[in-house]
């Protein structure tokens, strides 16, 4: 009978003993609302986790995002435009851009956002790269992209 009081009761004072983290309820999406331009673009190539190559491309080849509460259009640099939907959530300790348009689904791991720059990057499996004229392959590369507002 004592073990059956004693149990309910360890469980409080554990439960008690460690408070969990109290989630700061804020609008994620407003972290990129607005409209950004692609400034740079940075590839990095990694074979049996060595840098073997980088590739970077400069403002003017990459897309204009304008995010407006759920929703993002986004207008290539071929100057055609899509619509679609947007948001920003937290996945472990990490914020993450997760964008639907056309069909498809992207996410953007945020590195960083301040009110006149943002910085997302994610990871590419099974990729191929031009050096030279050669044609290599890579098990991975980290993509990252800068933007200007």
């Amino acid at each position: 009978m004592k073990q059956l009081i004693l149990i309910p009761l360890l469980f409080c004072l554990v439960k008690l003993g460690s408070p969990e983290k109290e989630e700061v309820t804020i609008q994620r999406n407003d972290l990129v609302k607005g409209s950004w331009k692609s400034e740079r673009i940075r590839i990095q190539y990694i074979v049996d986790s060595h840098l073997v190559y980088e590739q970077e491309v400069t403002a003017g080849s990459g897309n204009v995002y304008d995010f407006d509460n759920t929703m993002v259009r986004v207008k290539y640099p071929d100057g055609s435009t899509a619509q679609g939907t947007y948001s920003v959530v937290r996945e472990e300790e990490e914020k993450k851009v997760v964008i639907h348009v056309s069909g498809s689904t992207t996410t953007y791991t945020l590195i960083a956002v301040t009110p006149t720059r943002m910085i997302w990057q994610k990871d590419l499996d099974d990729v191929y790269y031009n050096e030279g004229q050669t044609q290599k392959s890579a098990e991975r590369a980290i993509y990252t992209e800068e933007f200007k507002k």
